[in-house]
């Protein structure tokens, strides 16, 4: 369901307001988070990123961009959708958690 990728340090992962198509997971290294110019986090080895886009659609919310040499695993949409569609709860209760991340997320950039 997954396949690895290295990024180089300074390397985009993706875009903010790109159309989602993959979620990552770091095995290796470190990936910065950024809302325009603004580092807003960084992630690290076990974290996820880019899953919010791929479960509910909408373009991307923020730049990712590898801090160090990393290494992720990388999961296509439309395998997670095949996975989601063989447990309709599991989706239920994916798709809910992103759409209330996605407000909490709106809230705290008007701020």
């Amino acid at each position: 369901m997954s396949k690895e990728r290295k990024y180089r340090e300074g390397e985009i992962l993706f875009k903010e307001h790109e159309a989602p198509r993959e979620i990552y997971l770091i095995k290796k290294g470190y990936v910065e988070i950024l809302k325009g110019e603004k580092q807003i986090a960084v992630l690290g080895e076990g974290d996820f990123l880019g899953e919010m886009g791929v479960i509910d659609g909408k373009p991307r919310s923020a730049t990712a961009m590898a801090k160090s040499d990393a290494s992720v695993l990388v999961i296509d949409v439309e395998e997670l959708k095949k996975k989601m569609e063989e447990d309709p709860m599991v989706g239920a209760l994916i798709t809910t958690l992103i759409r209330r991340l996605r407000e909490t997320d709106k809230k705290l950039t008007e701020v």
